[in-house]
């Protein structure tokens, strides 16, 4: 996977944590995917620090180089590639054809990793996190035909199945029901892909009570109630919600800087 030539991201986004500043705050930069910090494990000494040094430079907002020393880390890295390339894609890749090919060469990683790590939540999650971005840009309708929704569905009940209290894994499965009820409709999208509002609602409830301080949290409950067609004040006030959350990496500070965007 060639990873080289990333927009950076703007200075006033950015962090600079050392290692020993980012370990302690990590419970609540992870609260959303119950990631351990690979400084926590046992292992390869090696290994185990190149990861925390990826994962160094993603929160402070170095999403290239995070990439490249997750490439480089092979299955290891996955969960860190996967991060780091929907970091790029949603807020800085203005390449189509760029964002495309590099969620495209992810997610082949990201699902060959997760054959090895069947017990790793996370391997599982970014499989649907990735597959996700790249069946909105290619479009639901599309990915659905390629079968990308019966796969996305499940690497997130693998996830959720291995651990319950994923916050962002909630958030996915809201939003896929809703993402599948807006392109099919409710009768349709409940016969063929199970999908139901009341499922997508639930789910978005339970990712807000598990990371209530999360803006991205508010944020897709905002975009899911969006395609459920929900109250537009409800809406309005997720979004008020999540551009007055503080952000304490460099991605939460996109997310932020989102809602308020998208208020004004």
């Amino acid at each position: 996977m060639k990873i080289e030539k990333w927009q950076p991201l703007p200075p006033e986004f950015q962090f600079n944590y050392k290692q020993q500043e980012l370990q302690e705050i990590w419970q609540q930069v992870h609260a959303g995917d119950q990631e351990i910090h690979p400084l926590d494990y046992e292992g390869d000494e090696a290994s185990l620090q190149a990861q925390a040094d990826a994962w160094l430079h993603y929160h402070n907002g170095d999403f290239q180089k995070a990439a490249q020393m997750a490439v480089e880390l092979g299955d290891e890295g996955s969960v860190i590639l996967a991060k780091s390339v929907a970091a790029y894609c949603d807020y800085l890749c203005e390449d189509e054809d760029e964002a495309l090919a590099l969620l495209k060469d992810c997610m082949e990683i990201c699902e060959k990793a997760a054959e090895v790590q069947t017990d790793y939540a996370n391997a599982q999650f970014v499989c649907a996190l990735i597959m996700g971005r790249y069946s909105q840009r290619i479009s639901i309708t599309k990915a659905l035909s390629q079968g990308l929704g019966g796969k996305i569905k499940g690497y997130l009940e693998k996830t959720l199945e291995l651990e319950e209290n994923h916050a962002e894994a909630h958030t996915a499965m809201g939003l896929y029901h809703a993402e599948i009820i807006d392109k099919v409709g409710a009768m349709l999208g409940g016969l063929t892909y199970g999908a139901k509002k009341p499922i997508a609602v639930k789910h978005f409830e339970t990712s807000m009570q598990l990371t209530p301080n999360t803006a991205i949290t508010a944020i897709e409950y905002a975009n899911g109630l969006t395609l459920l067609k929900g109250k537009s004040s409800q809406i309005s006030e997720l979004l008020e919600h999540a551009s007055q959350c503080q952000a304490l990496d460099a991605l939460q500070n996109c997310d932020v800087n989102y809602a308020n965007e998208q208020l004004e």
